[in-house]
């Protein structure tokens, strides 16, 4: 049986230094121009693979003093006008409703930071909580809401409107579970990062111009592969933490993501193939799913549970 994976895989940035990266099967290989997968593409033996990466990590706490201009929060390597564009299903730039909010905010600004500040705080005030798969920008408009990478989504539509280069940064808690938050480009003080999810959760909080340094990022902006018989494109990295795809069989594919203290990640951790039948997956509403997702996973009417 053959197994094609791809793990997102942490790259140094703007925000942690990465440093050791090194798995025990596959090759890392640029995924675009700002992130990289670890690729395998191989066969089973005895119905059981473990494809796993380690590396170290230093975290980079970031506090944007806006009185001072003298010390960018800026990676060389990235070009921030990678980030001005429409994006499949999840950014798209000509939405109308998009267009009138961005417009009245943008009318009631004085400058480039006063309307990223006025998006931040009109997704956290007019948007709600929602509990759900990854969605669409439609499905975020059309149901009010939505988890943390849907309230990046929003932020990140507003701001390319206008011109203004923004993006989605992916990221696993080192105690486990994930986290997406934006952050957008200005020629003053480079990659500005904020929260409109902890904005949601608490008003009072200011959570625009900082970052706490508590996450590993996976992928920054929306994550395409194309190779090795896999097209994958548009797809965010937030719904789960690998993909995968088994050919020249049946079989059934499970797998977990450890976070360990040392802030080694192993992704996918013993991936077990049962012959006799082809496992799909569903969440607890019955929706067939692309791969394990965090939570409640039904596999073959059996429960599964994903940190």
């Amino acid at each position: 049986m053959r197994l094609l994976t791809l793990i997102p895989a942490p790259v140094t940035n703007e925000y942690q230094e990465i440093s050791m990266l090194a798995s025990n099967c596959g090759t890392f290989v640029d995924a675009n121009a700002t992130n990289k997968v670890l690729l395998y593409d191989g066969s089973f033996e005895d119905n059981r693979i473990s494809v796993y990466e380690s590396f170290k990590y230093k975290t980079k706490t970031v506090r944007i003093d806006f009185n001072d201009k003298s010390n960018k929060n800026i990676c060389t390597d990235v070009d921030p006008n990678e980030y001005l564009y429409s994006d499949g299903s999840w950014i798209d730039i000509d939405n109308n409703t998009i267009k009138q909010i961005g417009d009245q905010l943008w009318n009631q600004s004085t400058s480039i930071l006063d309307y990223a500040k006025r998006c931040y705080k009109y997704v956290a005030e007019n948007f709600s909580y929602i509990n759900g798969s990854w969605r669409t920008l439609e499905q975020i408009l059309q149901t009010g809401g939505g988890e943390c990478g849907d309230f990046t989504t929003l932020f990140v539509n507003l701001m390319r409107y206008k011109g203004i280069p923004a993006r989605h940064n992916m990221g696993v808690w080192v105690n486990g579970g994930y986290h997406v938050w934006p952050d957008f480009y200005h020629e003053d003080y480079g990659w500005v990062p904020l929260d409109p999810t902890f904005k949601n959760a608490n008003p009072n909080g200011d959570y625009f111009g900082r970052y706490d340094g508590n996450l590993i990022i996976l992928s920054q902006g929306l994550t395409t592969f194309i190779g090795n018989d896999i097209s994958m494109q548009n797809i965010p990295l937030q719904t789960y933490y690998y993909w995968y795809w088994y050919k020249g069989g049946s079989g059934n594919v499970s797998g977990v993501h450890i976070t360990s203290k040392d802030y080694q990640v192993n992704a996918i951790e013993k991936v077990v193939a049962n012959e006799k039948r082809t496992a799909s997956i569903y969440n607890l509403m019955g929706i067939k799913q692309n791969g394990l997702r965090r939570g409640i996973n039904i596999i073959n009417g059996k429960k599964v549970f994903l940190k």
